[in-house]
């Protein structure tokens, strides 16, 4: 009996929580917060019902929330806050030439496994290739990367299940779209349609309808836009923009169709171009490595292997590249390189900062180091130091500036044929090429010290006394003659980079270059 005393006070209550919850909470422009229910919509504004006091208010649009006024007149656009991204856990490689791969990564006997859709059997990367700590797993990634379009979109449609309102189809027509399959997302389109869409969507829907009408009627363009993907999923850039323009000129589509092959030659070109500058640095080492290998070049001197470096070795890697993506030009292809600083501008691409060096032993007239004797003994030159470590420190010595220390600079005397007195040349640099390197050893700039100015790198007043240099310097004949394959190849790509004008050149110290 004093339980049902209480029925009325529980009903009254479960009333109480009804009306609350189904009353509507908004937010005036001034930050406070009314409770109550929108009763009619007009031009100006609303009439509002307050649950506090039962009262009704007129509230004008500029009195509340803006985000408010686009629902209430349904302005909300139908591609706002659409998520069209389908992403599947996987891991991220990052090389040392700014390559990135993605897909299932692991760790095998020196170096990295990556299997995704294009690798099913896995690719193997070096570990010396990769930056450090340029693995990353346990990330999400594009769902492409590891299976084919049709699974993608059919991953989309579970992930979305149970498929309820107009707009979840429309999310999954445009997932279809991206990925070229348009009857899919025409039938995505028919069932957001019949979902009871809000007049903002519907409007949307009936011309994304025809869109994809005119998209599907064009078959043959569309086809050849599908093949075009698959050539430059295939790196096989410039075959897959030839597609591209074929089906402009044998089939002229107009309207979404023209829009739609524009937009996807834009995408290729962009990827074309990304694609060889990152190839680029990466053909660098192959190219001089071939041009050693080759029989005819077996017994090249270093002096035409130098100019090969500096005149050549651009075009090889122009042709490298091109065999990859079916091209035929070599001036577009080194065209593309030079855009990679606009890519960085414009944050598309990221530019890492790279190395070459052919190590502390090697040669080191490209960066400034300590050959002003190569060739020769200095103490059988009277004129010459007897001691490489002593920095000059004679009084009275040719070429002494006066602060007891000698400028080798100007004090040592060169030649470039061995016919009379002073120290020899190595084979290819002339007397102005040492003197250049040795000021800038000596951070001693020329074009500094006149007042100039010169964006070219500064490798500053070097301490050259931890370099290992020997009593006895090889001539450059004799340096590259006793050089293994390795140490001659790193030096060529050397030359390459700080002679041959297509790299920017950022640091120079000691026996290494640093570029981009």
């Amino acid at each position: 009996m004093r339980f049902l005393k209480w029925i009325p006070v529980v009903i009254l209550g479960l009333l109480f929580c009804i009306n609350f919850v189904n009353a509507e909470q908004i937010r005036l422009a001034d930050g406070r917060f009314l409770q109550g229910d929108v009763v009619e919509v007009k031009d100006d504004g609303f009439v509002f019902k307050l649950t506090e006091s039962g009262g009704q208010v007129f509230l004008r649009w500029n009195q509340v929330d803006q985000s408010l006024k686009k629902r209430l007149t349904n302005q909300q656009d139908p591609d706002e806050g659409l998520n069209l991204d389908v992403t599947v856990p996987g891991s991220r490689l990052e090389l040392i030439d700014g390559t990135l791969w993605e897909g299932e990564i692991t760790r095998v006997a020196n170096g990295y496994r990556v299997k995704n859709f294009d690798n099913p059997n896995g690719r193997q990367v070096a570990e010396d290739e990769v930056i450090e700590e340029g693995f990353v797993t346990d990330i999400m990634i594009d769902a492409a990367i590891m299976m084919s379009e049709r699974d993608v979109l059919k991953l989309a449609e579970t992930e979305r299940e149970p498929l309820e309102t107009a707009r979840q189809y429309y999310e999954l027509a445009r997932i279809a779209d991206r990925l070229a399959l348009y009857q899919e997302a025409k039938d995505y389109v028919t069932l957001a349609l019949a979902s009871s869409p809000d007049s903002k969507l519907q409007a949307r829907l009936t011309e994304y309808d025809t869109q994809l009408d005119e998209l599907i009627r064009q078959a043959a363009v569309l086809q050849l836009l599908v093949e075009a993907r698959k050539q430059a999923k295939k790196k096989v850039f410039q075959g897959a923009l030839n597609i591209l323009d074929e089906a402009k000129n044998t089939y002229q589509p107009t309207g979404p169709v023209l829009t739609k092959v524009d937009d996807t030659y834009g995408e290729i070109d962009l990827e074309f171009t990304k694609f060889v500058v990152s190839e680029w640095y990466k053909q660098m080492k192959p190219a001089a490595r071939d041009y050693l290998k080759n029989k005819e070049n077996k017994d090249a001197t270093v002096t035409e292997a130098m100019n090969w470096a500096r005149r050549q070795m651009d075009v090889d890697i122009q042709e490298r590249i091109m065999k990859l993506v079916g091209g035929t030009d070599p001036n577009d292809i080194k065209a593309r390189f030079a855009l990679r600083f606009d890519l960085q501008d414009a944050k598309l691409l990221k530019l890492s900062m790279k190395k070459v060096s052919f190590g502390e032993d090697g040669f080191y007239q490209l960066v400034g180091g300590h050959l002003p004797i190569a060739g020769k003994k200095p103490q059988d030159d009277p004129d010459a130091n007897p001691n490489p470590r002593d920095n000059g420190r004679r009084p009275g010595r040719p070429g002494s500036d006066g602060d007891g220390i000698d400028d080798p600079a100007e004090g040592y005397k060169f030649q470039e044929k061995k016919e009379g007195g002073g120290i020899p040349l190595p084979d290819g640099i002339t007397p102005e090429d040492i003197q250049d390197i040795l000021k800038r050893a000596l951070g001693k700039d020329g074009d500094k010290e006149e007042g100039g100015s010169s964006d070219k790198p500064k490798i500053g007043k070097q301490d050259l006394s931890h370099l290992k240099v020997p009593d006895y310097v090889p001539s450059l004949t004799e340096w590259w003659d006793k050089a293994s394959s390795t140490t001659r190849y790193k030096w060529l790509v050397a030359v390459y980079v700080k002679f041959c004008g297509t790299m920017t050149v950022y640091e120079l110290d000691d026996w290494d270059i640093k570029f981009k």
